[in-house]
């Protein structure tokens, strides 16, 4: 388990990882559109703009469930022994 968190912590990394980079791509091409005149460019900016959101989003939870990975896991409970009552 520690090896895939270790991959989807890398594919999380903010500032190194894959996903931070195309992140600040589309950031960049979102920015570099809505400098354009007309309205066609502000909304393919806003578009590129919600897809950078979600592709941050998508590092958050790739992060948290990398994390999740790692915790040592909870002890189980331990079985509930019925004992059964007999009627005189």
């Amino acid at each position: 388990m520690a090896q895939l968190a270790s991959i989807l912590m890398q594919l999380a990394d903010e500032q190194a990882g894959p996903l931070a980079a195309v992140r600040g791509l589309v950031e960049h091409t979102a920015y570099g559109i809505a400098r354009q005149p007309g309205a066609a460019g502000t909304d393919t900016a806003h578009r590129l703009e919600l897809i950078a959101l979600r592709l941050h989003a998508i590092q958050q939870d790739l992060d948290t469930t990398a994390a999740h990975l790692v915790q040592p896991r909870a002890a189980a409970p331990a079985a509930v022994r019925h004992t059964a009552h007999r009627s005189p």
